[in-house]
């Protein structure tokens, strides 16, 4: 069975997917995975990175690079689809919905 994560997002922000090349930084291991950004919003994103296998993962504090910015957060749980991260603090909405429609998918 895979960890789900608990909570939810924003009832008013819809999860737009999208596909942003990101970076996520394990800090307690100093590790970097590359992968992607699959849905952003003011508080989460899911990160998925670019490998075939996904390793369960709950709890861990991480920086999610976008654009050369580490983002602090915390792994919320492990998907399929990725691992779902809390941010440390709510990002700007302009500059969300801005990195959303540029990289906007119909996924």
């Amino acid at each position: 069975m895979l960890d789900r994560p608990t909570g939810s997002s924003p009832k008013n922000i819809a999860k737009r997917p999208c596909c942003i090349i990101a970076e996520l930084g394990l800090d307690e291991h100093d590790v970097v995975l590359d992968g992607v950004v699959r849905w952003l919003v003011l508080d989460r994103a899911l990160f998925r990175e670019a490998t075939r296998y996904i390793l369960r993962r709950k709890g861990d504090s991480v920086r999610l690079r976008i654009l050369g910015i580490d983002y602090p957060a915390m792994i919320l749980g492990t998907t399929s689809e990725g691992y779902e991260l809390l941010f440390d603090n709510p990002l700007d909405p302009d500059m969300v919905d801005e990195l959303v429609s540029q990289h906007l998918t119909d996924e």
